[in-house]
């Protein structure tokens, strides 16, 4: 037998995997390394932090909820107190 999800479960998933309109377009990571994977000149080197990068940013932005970080001002902070470059 097949469960089938409730009208909220399916609305959560669905809210879950909109895009974040308040990041730039560069942000949108894997929008695209999949639009690069699909294309057939397209680079499959397209560049995809590590998921440490994105619970740091969202620590960071839980801590200060009036500053919204970059991806690469994550990975800046990260190198410069840790010296752990990702």
């Amino acid at each position: 037998m097949i469960n089938k999800d409730s009208y909220h479960q399916k609305l959560l998933r669905d809210l879950s995997s909109v895009h974040d309109f308040h990041r730039p377009p560069q942000e949108h990571f894997l929008k695209l390394l999949y639009s690069s994977l699909s294309d057939a000149r397209g680079d499959p080197s397209t560049y995809l932090p590590h998921s440490d990068i994105f619970y740091c940013r969202a620590a960071l932005e839980a801590r200060f909820p009036d500053r919204q970080f970059t991806i690469a001002e994550v990975e800046e902070l990260i190198y410069e107190i840790y010296g752990v470059k990702y």
